[in-house]
């Protein structure tokens, strides 16, 4: 890419070779070389002060950044995709725990239906269920401590 100071020598190169011999039939014969060539000088193009100044990596440098803004949006709205996506995920494995839980307090409900309190068993489960808070909770965890066993 030419920078902005090449393109305006160009053009200001071809404006000159356009105009030279326009000029130079225009031009009275009394004047001299030195003053044609003054004349030349004073009334070619001068381009505006601030184009001089110009930075072209400061155009650059302003896409670099609305492309580093843009990047940044990308990735802050994937991220925002995988939390969401994350959270949905959570929710299912929370209920499918809960429908496991429901399941297994249903099981338990009846085989503390079935279980004889005078068996052998009966007596067993009475002792262990001591220390839960209801006989429904300690058979949850005792069949659920039978699945988990092969």
């Amino acid at each position: 890419m030419e920078s902005i100071d090449d393109l305006l020598s160009q053009i200001k190169s071809e404006y000159e070779e356009k105009k030279q011999p326009q000029e130079v039939k225009k031009q009275p014969s009394f004047l001299d070389e030195q003053t044609i060539h003054e004349l030349k000088n004073t009334t070619s193009y001068q381009p505006p002060s601030s184009w001089q100044n110009y930075d072209a990596s400061s155009a650059d440098n302003s896409l670099i950044a609305e492309v580093k803004a843009e990047f940044a949006a990308q990735q802050q709205a994937e991220e925002q995709q995988r939390q969401q996506r994350l959270k949905e995920e959570q929710l299912r494995q929370e209920q499918k725990k809960q429908e496991q839980k429901q399941m297994l307090a249903k099981q338990a409900e009846a085989w503390l239906k079935k279980l004889d309190p005078r068996s052998s068993e009966g007596l067993w489960f009475e002792e262990f269920a001591y220390s839960y808070p209801s006989k429904l909770e300690a058979a949850i965890d005792y069949l659920q401590a039978l699945q988990e066993t092969p």
